[in-house]
């Protein structure tokens, strides 16, 4: 696998929906695997899937969180004047 075109469709996902649209279709995914195989599988299945099913998505809501903090962060230090170029008062 080629890391580089992986970076860019990675980065793609949170580009292309935002954190409620991931949630969501990670949601419908679950549900569905679980509706397809609720009389096939055994329950140390499902609950391993359950289980993965919260950890990515709380890996989700952490990734969106760090780029939100991340973006809040870059907007404070653009508009917070740098105390070296501005004059002084007195």
């Amino acid at each position: 696998m080629d890391d580089g075109k992986y970076l860019i469709s990675t980065k793609g996902i949170f580009e292309n929906y935002n954190n409620e649209e991931m949630r969501t279709l990670l949601w419908e995914m679950y549900k569905g695997w679980f509706l397809h195989n609720a009389t096939e599988v055994d329950s140390d299945r499902m609950i391993d899937m359950l289980l993965f099913y919260d950890e990515l998505r709380d890996l989700i809501a952490q990734i969106t969180k760090n780029e939100t903090i991340s973006g809040l962060n870059q907007l404070q230090q653009t508009s917070v004047p740098d105390p070296a170029n501005t004059s002084s008062l007195g």
